[in-house]
């Protein structure tokens, strides 16, 4: 059974959701997916182009969106399986002509057909286009990932940022991608891995704004519940570290209090002392983990007083260590 993790869950969304396409939104999902995704390959029957990937529900929609559109047909079909991740590899071939049709081949002056270095400016081309080569982009080299997701699905271990991301082979495909994404004030920032050039996002608000944009709502309420259960944890975690502090704070003062207690005491001084002082001092001594507000209401006096006399105590009895030394 293969993992159902956020990134297919939002992929498989966006392919739902590709429906109703103009015909030039067609032709703006197609460019994107073939462009990322193509390869041109020969076969006893000539030229084609074929796509491989691991989702079949993708290839399946390309299809149909050639064959609606181009009436031509495309045959899929699984090839095997991915040693890494276990899941299974389908490839679809189209016809050839298709790339010339989408301007991802072009040919030489010998006639040659040639796969076109160049791309598309998309960025200059209406929205509804823009969006449909976004979403042909994300179900193809796109991924997106939460630090936490809910029950029913899993993540990696790993995982524990806000990451959305494209991954290009081809520099000039990632130029032109960066400028659509901005046309939508999407940051992307560029950097590389390996033999790959990547775009990416950490911001949890650009990454919900790119799955609406993409039109895939339930993965941005998803994205969204998240946040919010992390903010709430990370409040609650706040609080419970605040709370720990001022403990650890509260345990430290009536050390010292009795400390200071125990040696005006030893020294005689404690009973030459006005009556409020030596009250709070017994108080303490006879109360180590109150806390400040109920040693307050044993005196019967407001929470600064008792902090005020306790103070002097510690005060006087820093005195007498400092008058002894001398």
């Amino acid at each position: 059974m293969r993992e159902l993790t956020f990134s297919k869950i939002a992929k498989n969304e966006v392919i739902k959701n590709v429906h109703g396409l103009k015909d030039c939104c067609v032709d703006a999902f197609l460019y994107a997916v073939f462009k990322a995704l193509g390869n041109v390959s020969f076969s006893f029957h000539g030229l084609y182009l074929s796509v491989s990937t691991e989702n079949d529900d993708l290839l399946r929609l390309c299809a149909a969106l050639v064959k609606k559109k181009y009436g031509k047909a495309a045959r899929i079909q699984s090839e095997n399986t991915n040693a890494f991740s276990g899941n299974v590899i389908f490839s679809a071939k189209f016809d050839a002509e298709l790339m010339q049709t989408l301007g991802l081949t072009t040919r030489d002056e010998e006639g040659l057909l040639q796969l076109n270095s160049a791309c598309k400016d998309f960025a200059t081309c209406d929205e509804c286009c823009r969006k449909a080569f976004l979403k042909g982009l994300f179900v193809s080299c796109g991924s997106v990932s939460v630090p936490f997701v809910s029950d029913d699905l899993t993540e990696s271990a790993k995982t524990q940022r806000y990451h959305m991301e494209f991954v290009f082979s081809d520099e000039a495909f990632l130029r032109a991608t960066q400028d659509v994404l901005q046309t939508f004030g999407l940051p992307f920032k560029q950097t590389y891995r390996k033999n790959s050039a990547v775009l990416y996002l950490k911001d949890s608000e650009k990454i919900a704004d790119a799955l609406a944009l993409l039109s895939a709502p339930k993965a941005r309420m998803e994205l969204e519940n998240v946040k919010i259960e992390r903010d709430l944890r990370n409040n609650a975690n706040r609080q419970s570290n605040c709370i720990s502090a001022n403990i650890d704070k509260a345990v430290e003062a009536s050390k010292r209090q009795q400390s200071a207690i125990y040696a005006l005491e030893k020294s005689g001084k404690l009973a030459l002392l006005p009556s409020p002082l030596r009250q709070m001092a017994n108080l303490r001594r006879d109360n180590p983990e109150a806390t400040l507000d109920e040693l307050a209401n044993l005196a019967n006096v407001s929470k600064s007083g008792a902090r005020h006399r306790l103070a002097r105590l510690v005060a006087l009895a820093e005195e007498q260590a400092q008058g002894e030394k001398h």
